[in-house]
């Protein structure tokens, strides 16, 4: 098992160096022509999230905060990355501007689970791995898969270590903080493996890199994604560790929202959709206008021509088309945070979609 994940997430290339990119700007939005007209939407509760999202004229998101690629502020200050743009997406396609959105920097999952419970944020969008626990016993819901990662380990480029059976008797560090699996998956694999490691909590973010750089430990482990962004964005001497080419879990990243809010969740859950089926029919912010004079079918019910997509989840007809202009398909956005329109340059490998040997595999919109 661990044999074929490693080989399926060797794809990530995390690997790869980093590489310089143009400053991450969201696409401009085009003039579209409108949908047909369509039936009124459902009528919501007058408590429920999204009646209270457009009273509010603002999306309340939460984010990571200070993970380059992912989210993080620009030197404007304006929040930027790969989870902040599907926070634009969601809030382009309940009320009609990707631009209205509060994001709220959230420091750990169990801290986003507990403000999603609190009514302090409407959604999450933090590197969050889908697990059973979370979804049965936090007050959460997930809305849909955004990222495939897994937990990976940095070392020094030339300490010799390729596999984690290597370290047997070395120090591993792990963030350790709140709600986290690090310590437990890299004891759980050590124990399959027979080997015996020093587990070294060393907190996050920062914290974690600069222990494996000052030397308390042999090896760094978290998400892979996060271990190749971090190598860049915060060694002082990145070139002077890599990521190994194995990984100690399945960490598929998604999206949360309240447990209850079953109409915000099917909204939040079919615009991930639609991004994802943009991206497999070629359909970006640039060709829209094109696309929208298409006669295949099934691009038109794709931005909303023909068929009433938002009639059953609380959403008008051209929703998939603001979103689509306003912020972008899947590939968009993973190539202007995390791709080659970024410093970090890395392949969309398991994020492909999967008829390029990918394992994103949009749903239907029908």
């Amino acid at each position: 098992m661990h044999k074929i994940l490693s080989a399926t997430l060797l794809t990530l290339g995390l690997l790869s160096p980093a590489i310089p990119g143009a400053a991450q700007t969201l696409p401009a939005p085009q003039t579209l022509p409108a949908p047909q007209t369509l039936p009124t939407a459902q009528t919501q509760p007058a408590n429920g999230a999204l009646a209270a999202i457009r009273a509010r004229g603002e999306l309340s998101c939460g984010v990571n905060g200070a993970l380059p690629g992912f989210a993080a502020p620009d030197a404007q200050g304006a929040m930027r990355g790969f989870d902040a743009d599907f926070c634009r997406a969601v809030a382009a396609a309940v009320l009609g501007d990707a631009a209205k959105v509060r994001f709220v920097q959230i420091d750990t999952p169990e801290a986003g689970f507990a403000a999603l419970g609190a009514r302090r944020i409407d959604l999450l969008s933090r590197n969050t791995t889908f697990t059973y626990s979370r979804e049965t016993a936090q007050p959460v819901a997930f809305a849909g898969i955004t990222f495939f990662d897994g937990q990976g380990l940095l070392v020094g480029r030339d300490s010799g270590y390729a596999s984690l059976r290597h370290l047997d008797g070395k120090r591993v560090c792990v963030t350790g903080i709140a709600g986290s699996t690090g310590r437990e998956v890299v004891e759980s694999e050590a124990a399959r493996l027979g080997i015996t490691i020093t587990v070294i909590e060393a907190g996050g973010g920062t914290a974690l890199l600069q222990a494996l750089a000052a030397g308390r430990c042999e090896a760094a482990s978290t998400d892979a994604s996060q271990l190749a962004i971090r190598r860049v964005t915060e060694l002082p001497n990145p070139d002077d560790f890599t990521l190994l080419r194995e990984f100690l879990s399945r960490e598929p990243l998604g999206l949360l929202v309240r447990e209850g809010e079953e109409p915000l969740r099917q909204a939040v859950f079919w615009v991930v959709q639609a991004m994802l089926e943009a991206d497999e029919f070629g359909v970006t912010s640039t060709n829209l206008v094109e696309m929208v004079q298409s006669n295949d079918p099934v691009l038109r019910r794709l931005i909303g021509m023909e068929d009433a997509l938002g009639r059953n989840i609380g959403l008008d007809g051209d929703w998939s088309q603001r979103v689509l202009a306003q912020v972008g398909s899947y590939a968009e956005v993973f190539h202007r945070n995390l791709g080659a329109g970024s410093r970090f340059g890395l392949d969309r490998g398991p994020n492909d979609n999967w008829q390029r040997g990918g394992l994103m595999f949009p749903l239907p919109l029908r």
